[in-house]
């Protein structure tokens, strides 16, 4: 017998019997498991079959001719409806007349938080990210490989909520030996990017109402997270040399502040540099009024002048430096890291395990193996000289195409330019001309009054490069 099969009751269950036969046949008609037409066992027949009340039985049919879903004919018998009755499924959220009122929209919105643009367009100036398909795929995939087949099992358990151990002893004295920090694996908290890390450092150190300098313009993301974190930001000016220390003292003797965000190197989302001198005040200014420096180093490795300055972290031990390998390998691989004092990375892995218990133990031994055998400097250096490249032909072709539409500087490092758009040109049209060529250009509107956006560089080869600037040129035309 086909259909008594089909349903399931549940004596304990608060809903009636008769009911459960009931909605258990209009889910199955619904499914399409029981065709238009179909013959329905007789009520005896089904009764005997489920073990139930022949009365139940037929109140489940009457309730099923009520709502549409059979027609029972005179000394025939009951059938699937020809014509089903048709439900329409109301939003998610919303409840129907007469029913307890929805708890959506009791729910605390956070309005400033702006979920990023999913860009599709064929060719993108991006914020500056890397050129996905110049990842080491193939090392990273054989190491993957190797160690979920041949691993140990203990690297399919649970591990430190601070991260896999030999990445962050390995990885400790790659930062010691590249940037000059002086840390140990106690100083290391693996996250899942730089963002996680902002956030994680934010929640141990900040508590609603305390200062955070930021520069005047800063990076967007950064902004959201400390304001949700409540904190009370204040702004500073930045100029070709970075962030204006003498407006960051003048603040200091105004007011107690907890934390100054930087991204030193390349600053977001200028480029620019944080000169050394600056760099120094900073550090004493730091110091003499007893606040954290948060050190977002998200670019530091690619620099083309020159060798990079050495982060503040090497200089201070009141740094909480942030990094992540996203630029280095592809956005998808989701580790980063936090270094710092010992006593705020302990407070940070407690925020953490309620956060997430830990992040890709797999990828973090690759990335150990990638560290020690030099797959991962090989790597960086065929990126840069790549990347060095096309910034280089992304410089000209604005140049040459654009022309007085737009000024920017070469940038040093980075993987972006920091574009700033003649009065004439409406920078938001011209976005949406583009993008109806297949064409990514910000709108500018993180940076109202400006007229300005960044556009990556990176991400694009020659002759994507070259057809971007084009289609650009064909737009302001």
């Amino acid at each position: 017998m086909i259909v008594p099969s089909l349903i399931r009751l549940s004596p304990s269950s608060a809903v009636p019997m008769y009911l459960q036969i009931a909605n258990s046949l209009i889910a199955h008609i619904q499914s399409g498991v029981l065709k238009k037409g179909i013959r329905l066992p007789g009520t005896r027949q089904l009764a005997d079959a489920l073990h139930v009340h022949r009365k139940t039985v037929q109140s489940a049919y009457d309730e099923l001719q009520a709502q549409g879903w059979i027609d029972v004919l005179p000394q025939r018998g009951s059938f699937i409806a020809e014509v089903l009755p048709e439900v329409v499924p109301a939003p998610f959220g919303q409840n129907e007349p007469g029913s307890v009122a929805p708890v959506v929209p009791d729910l605390p919105f956070n309005s400033t938080i702006v979920i990023p643009q999913t860009i599709r367009e064929r060719i993108a100036f991006n914020d500056g990210l890397p050129d996905v398909r110049l990842a080491p795929r193939e090392e990273l995939a054989r190491l993957y490989s190797t160690y979920i087949r041949f691993g140990e099992p203990a690297v399919l358990q649970y591990g430190s909520v601070f991260g896999q151990a030999r990445f962050r002893e390995v990885f400790s004295r790659y930062l010691n030996e590249t940037r000059g920090l002086k840390t140990g694996p106690e100083n290391l908290l693996t996250t899942r990017g730089s963002q996680m890390g902002l956030y994680l450092a934010g929640l141990a150190l900040l508590h609603p109402g305390d200062c955070v300098i930021v520069g005047e313009l800063n990076y967007r993301a950064a902004n959201m997270t400390l304001e949700t974190l409540g904190a009370r930001l204040q702004t500073v000016p930045v100029d070709d040399d970075g962030l204006d220390i003498d407006a960051v003292e003048a603040l200091c003797r105004q007011m107690p502040v907890k934390a100054l965000y930087v991204t030193s190197h390349h600053y977001h989302p200028t480029t620019v540099t944080l000169k050394p001198e600056r760099r120094v005040r900073l550090i004493a200014l730091a110091n003499r009024y007893r606040f954290f420096i948060i050190e977002d180093d998200y670019d530091y490795d690619f620099h083309y002048a020159n060798r990079p300055v050495l982060p503040l972290a090497s200089a201070d031990r009141n740094v909480i430096y942030l990094g992540s390998f996203t630029k280095r390998l592809a956005p998808a691989f989701r580790v980063g890291y936090v270094a710092g004092p010992e006593e705020l990375i302990a407070e940070m892995a407690k925020h953490r395990r309620i956060i997430d218990r830990q992040g890709d133990s797999i990828l973090e031994l690759c990335l150990a193996d990638m560290l020690e055998n030099g797959a991962l400097k090989r790597h960086a250096s065929k990126a840069l000289k790549i990347y060095r490249q096309r910034r280089d032909l992304a410089c000209e072709l604005l140049t040459h195409y654009l022309g007085d539409a737009i000024r920017f500087q070469v940038p040093e490092g980075g993987l972006a330019i920091w574009a700033r758009f003649d009065p004439s040109v409406d920078l938001p049209l011209l976005s949406q001309k583009a993008a109806a060529k297949g064409v990514y250009l910000s709108n500018g509107a993180a940076y109202p009054g400006l007229n300005a956006c960044r556009m990556g560089f990176a991400a694009l080869n020659e002759k994507e490069l070259t057809e971007g600037v084009q289609l650009l040129a064909r737009c302001l035309a």
